[in-house]
């Protein structure tokens, strides 16, 4: 059985941030195991701060616990690290899957669930 939550969640995604990608036939097809940050679609560090954000206030769900940069890890850009200061070097870091059943889940019990960020 599906819940008000849950339907809201999804409803929210699809009607906000599921566009067709620039040469794509169709709209990606959504599923729980939809990634904002990682698969055929992943979001940029900026548009993926944007929709946290929404959903934070939207659907009331506490953040403390939520580290951004677990899901989107800063990159290294142009600048190769052998040519940058050892105190500015960017380690290789892979993001963590951030999918949609995570966001419903975490809608469901008020607050981040996943991941939590020692504080």
């Amino acid at each position: 059985m599906v819940s008000d939550i849950e339907t809201a969640v999804l409803k929210w995604y699809q009607e906000n941030y599921n566009s067709r990608p620039l040469f794509a036939r169709t709209q990606p097809e959504l599923s729980y195991r939809t990634s904002l940050n990682t698969g055929p679609y992943p979001w940029a560090r900026e548009t993926g701060d944007e929709i946290m954000q929404d959903y934070f206030q939207r659907f009331d769900v506490d953040n403390s616990g939520f580290d951004f940069l677990t899901y989107w890890p800063y990159e290294k850009g142009l600048l190769p690290n052998f040519l940058r200061p050892k105190s500015q070097r960017i380690l290789d870091q892979a993001p963590k899957p951030l999918t949609l059943q995570m966001l419903i889940e975490s809608a469901k019990a008020g607050r981040w669930l996943y991941d939590l960020k020692e504080a």
